[in-house]
């Protein structure tokens, strides 16, 4: 945990970054926001509280330098308990309503990914509490 945020790399203590990193990888943002969401975190906590993975972070261009454990930055990517089958299908469905395109999902319509969100609308809660920044991108 680092300040306010979930941003570690065992167990759940990632959840937040977990998260984040699932909405990397489901194109709901783009490199550059997650780079937003950094300095975000970063200005929200203590100095010495920052771990050196969410820093080393800023340096990767490519969403796949990202997803993929490495040592110099973080040796596994963390998972976020909160991300159930349906969840996720609600955060596809979120993706449709962020990017208004199709995401790289084949076993959902967007029918289907935007009825999961609207069973589980914590997930847009979710979302935006992490990315306050992009509640005007939304409006």
């Amino acid at each position: 945990m680092t300040g306010q945020f979930k941003v570690g790399v065992d167990d759940d203590t990632g959840a937040d970054l977990g998260f984040v990193l699932s909405c990397l990888a489901l194109g709901m943002i783009s490199m550059e926001e997650l780079h937003q969401w950094v300095h975000h975190v970063i200005e929200q906590t203590p100095a010495a509280e920052v771990p050196p993975h969410l820093v080393a972070l800023l340096s990767l261009q490519r969403p796949t330098s990202v997803l993929m454990p490495a040592e110099n930055v973080m040796p596994r990517v963390p998972h976020d308990p909160f991300i159930t089958d349906d969840r996720f299908d609600a955060m596809l469905g979120l993706q449709f309503f962020l990017r208004k395109d199709k995401t790289q999902a084949v076993d959902i319509t967007q029918a289907e990914a935007e009825a999961a969100l609207r069973r589980n609308p914590e997930v847009a809660d979710r979302f935006f509490d992490l990315f306050p920044f992009l509640m005007e991108k939304a409006a």
